[in-house]
């Protein structure tokens, strides 16, 4: 029986050349990553359900697994993870006695979950994750190292104008506190719906809490100043408050965004913005949410906060931490959405050497082991009957650079042919030249 091949809803496939980008885009982020020091981990995809559940996780996005044909009982408390940090809680837990801290690490790998698929979203997806995890205390600091690495990797991407938000959860807490709010939780969860709803279903959900219709006022106008002022004037404006949690909130803010820009962050990348709330309850101090300017209705393509106390679940040790995720196969889906992935490589190859037949076999070998001991990305065109047409035609279809010709002259003479397949240059030069000419 023949099984008719269909994509999987939820689960991406990427062609040669969409793969090459996705790829260029991990080595550039880990590249930034180490250079911030955070050493690459890895965890298996699968882990315990118990473990998995451990932190309230919605057990309807989880995915159980077990064997087509396995008994009873088999594997049947095993799932596959859905994001890198729960399995991050369980690592440090279980190997506190071998890490040193503080403990900078970083997991480049794929999550699974079991969301209903639409545009930005998949059940199978890459992450890419930095944290700093302490161990009893964790000086502010790291919250900048997060941060400017995060910043630092979206920016040598290079594909364009974004903005990092930055708030901080006891700034926002410090100002529902002080005009009266007392079901904190329960507003910050709202304001963080604010981009998701109409304005009208906002204040219904606000009203549903038993907020005043002027504190509802008074908290429109706190989202709106913040978005936009003006991160230098958010920070003068709150100063005159009197609110001992947001005066703390506010001088870690201010820490963070000048030490941002000491550090060489543009300030046009970032902005303090107090309705950043982050809706998940574990994070307590710094928040960022990442969104590309002009593609704002897309979602955020990189977050983050502190957190303190990461594995309360698995440990009575405390475990504060302050950490950051790219989401690499969302920020590919909304560049490739608004035309801002080009694909202009189908290939590793930077150079094809055309098969003139046996007769120039050795030299092609020699050729080829000279360039690829250069590092240059070399083939051999496999089929020595076919014509330089179809070869060259092959080439072009893989966007490959360069094709080498050696013939009975070339031979004779001593010399190799080489043809730039994009200027249409071509050149008739020695052996020990071929890296001066090629790029």
């Amino acid at each position: 029986m023949i099984v008719k091949p269909m994509p999987i809803s939820g689960f991406r496939e990427n062609l040669p050349e969409f793969q090459l980008i996705e790829d260029n885009y991990k080595e550039i982020i880990k590249k930034n990553y180490s250079l911030s020091g955070f050493t690459p981990i890895d965890t298996p995809v699968v882990e315990r359900l118990d473990v998995l559940l451990a932190k309230g996780a919605d057990d309807n996005e989880v995915y159980a697994i077990s064997r087509v044909n396995g008994e009873e009982g088999d594997d049947s408390d095993l799932g596959l993870r859905f994001d890198l940090t729960v399995p991050l809680a369980r690592f440090v837990s279980q190997y506190e006695g071998e890490l040193t801290f503080p403990f900078r690490r970083q997991h480049i790998s794929r999550v699974y979950r079991g969301e209903r698929p639409q545009k930005g979203r998949f059940r199978e997806f890459y992450q890419a994750d930095i944290d700093i995890i302490g161990n009893g205390s964790l000086p502010l600091f790291a919250d900048v190292e997060v941060l400017s690495t995060i910043y630092n990797s979206l920016k040598e991407l290079d594909f364009g104008q974004f903005v990092i938000n930055i708030n901080n959860k006891k700034f926002l807490s410090g100002f529902l506190e002080s005009i009266g709010v007392t079901n904190i939780k329960e507003t910050i969860s709202i304001i963080d719906k604010k981009d998701k709803v109409r304005h009208e279903k906002l204040k219904e959900m606000f009203l549903s809490i038993g907020l005043s219709e002027q504190t509802i006022e008074k908290i429109v106008e706190f989202i709106k100043f913040g978005e936009e002022k003006t991160s230098t004037e958010i920070l003068t404006y709150y100063s005159q408050f009197d609110s001992l949690l947001l005066k703390t909130g506010l001088d870690e803010l201010k820490y963070l965004y000048t030490s941002l820009i000491s550090l060489g962050v543009d300030e046009q990348y970032i902005k303090i913005n107090p309705s950043i709330s982050r809706g998940l309850n574990y994070y307590t101090g710094t928040v960022f949410e990442t969104f590309i300017t002009g593609a704002l209705n897309m979602g955020s393509i990189s977050s983050g906060g502190r957190y303190e106390d990461l594995a309360s679940n698995f440990t009575k040790n405390n475990f504060p931490g302050v950490g950051g995720s790219i989401g690499l196969t969302r920020l590919l889906s909304v560049l490739e959405s608004i035309g801002k992935i080009e694909t202009n490589k189908k290939t590793t190859s930077k150079v094809m050497l055309v098969n003139m037949g046996d007769d120039f076999l050795k030299k092609n070998l020699e050729i080829i082991r000279f360039l690829r001991q250069n590092l240059i990305n070399t083939e051999l065109y496999l089929d020595s009957e076919a014509k330089i047409v179809k070869q060259l035609k092959y080439a072009n279809n893989k966007k490959i650079n360069y094709v080498i010709i050696i013939g009975e002259t070339e031979i004779q003479n001593d010399i190799v042919v080489l043809k730039n397949l994009y200027s249409g240059e071509q050149f008739e030069i020695k052996q020990e030249n071929l890296l001066d000419y090629i790029f």
